[in-house]
């Protein structure tokens, strides 16, 4: 396999695309400028360059933002990926508080490498695909798309026109950074990884997690606890989840009762109660319920110590709740918040 690279990056940004493409070797990567900076802010002048710039002898074209970092043997890890699923659209990073970001929460603790996007868009900080189909997204973007179309939406729209598989690495390989959006993305709050370990990339397996029928999440939009039906493919079917919980025979009052004595068992729980309104906190729990009752063909055999399902559980609170809760209160209850996901989540597994 042979990869190229491209990095998308604004001329106020380009010192740090540079950075990438330097980080990228022994991939050759290129920075795909912003061609017009001063017009409206989008992402699509650019990625129409990015994707045009494969290598004519390139195998696979990888396309970048400027504004993320590497995991350690994060090259090597895109080789080992496309080897292993060589026509699909593979995405190394997903956002914590997206539908996607459930899923791998749920690979993590089976320990499974890989899961299908289910978001309304496709994660573009750092996607690689085939070089054709890159070199034909490419002509699409120029001939189909305005600047002002989102350029994630646009690849959905193009890869599901094309029957394209679309996978995500688990753990993710790549971390969003807090840096001004370019876009016009300030209101979404912090977006980072659902699952970054810090650790250097391993080899990834081949297995793809299989869609749920009913996969539970926290909306980060409204912060409210529910259940997609995914069975019609459109993924617009919510229901509440504790209506989905109540209807597989488990008790609602019980259930929800049960998060006062788990709140209490944690290292701060005044500290939570007074930073957290009680409704965010309910919601989350019975988040992490279901997320044990409705998977437990998920449940690792060992214990929950493994490093990607720390850190995937430790994103759970913080990328639902961040435009819902002071993001330093987020931060400093932490611990205390991944603690009440697993408890959670035990509940889920043993009630």
């Amino acid at each position: 396999m042979n990869v190229s690279a491209a990095v998308m990056t604004h001329p106020t940004r380009l010192a740090a695309a540079q950075r990438l493409c330097a980080a990228l070797a022994p991939i050759d990567a290129t920075p795909a400028v912003d061609p017009e900076p001063h017009a409206t802010p989008g992402a699509m002048r650019s990625a129409r360059l990015a994707w045009a710039a494969s290598d004519p002898d390139a195998t696979h074209h990888l396309v970048l933002q400027d504004d993320i970092e590497l995991a350690e043997g994060f090259a090597a890890a895109v080789a080992a990926s496309v080897a292993l699923h060589p026509d699909a659209a593979i995405s190394f990073f997903v956002e914590w508080g997206s539908r996607t970001a459930a899923l791998v929460r749920w690979a993590a603790l089976a320990g499974v490498s890989w899961v299908p996007m289910i978001n309304p868009y496709v994660p573009t900080q750092a996607l690689v695909m085939p070089a054709p189909l890159a070199r034909d997204l490419a002509a699409f973007l120029r001939d189909e798309t305005d600047d002002a179309e989102p350029d994630d939406e646009a690849i959905l729209r193009f890869l599901q026109r094309r029957g394209t598989r679309m996978l995500a690495a688990v753990p993710n390989l790549v971390e969003h950074l807090d840096l001004p959006s370019l876009t016009g993305n300030e209101g979404h709050g912090v977006r980072r990884a659902a699952c970054i370990t810090g650790e250097p990339a391993a080899a990834p397996g081949p297995t793809v997690l299989q869609l749920p029928a009913l996969l539970p999440f926290l909306a980060w939009v409204d912060a409210t606890a529910t259940t997609i039906d995914t069975t019609d493919r459109t993924f617009s079917a919510r229901t509440p989840t504790l209506d989905v919980l109540t209807a597989h025979g488990y008790d609602g009052d019980r259930l929800v009762a049960a998060c006062e004595p788990a709140l209490a068992g944690l290292t701060d729980p005044d500290g939570l109660r007074a930073g957290i309104d009680a409704k965010y906190l309910t919601e989350l729990w019975i988040t992490a319920v279901a997320m044990g009752a409705l998977g437990r063909q998920y449940r690792p055999g060992a214990d929950l110590d493994h490093p990607a399902v720390r850190a995937a559980l430790r994103t759970t609170a913080p990328g639902a709740l961040r435009t819902h809760v002071d993001f330093a209160v987020l931060e400093r209850h932490t611990d205390d918040l991944a603690a009440l996901v697993t408890a959670g989540l035990r509940y889920g597994w043993t009630a």
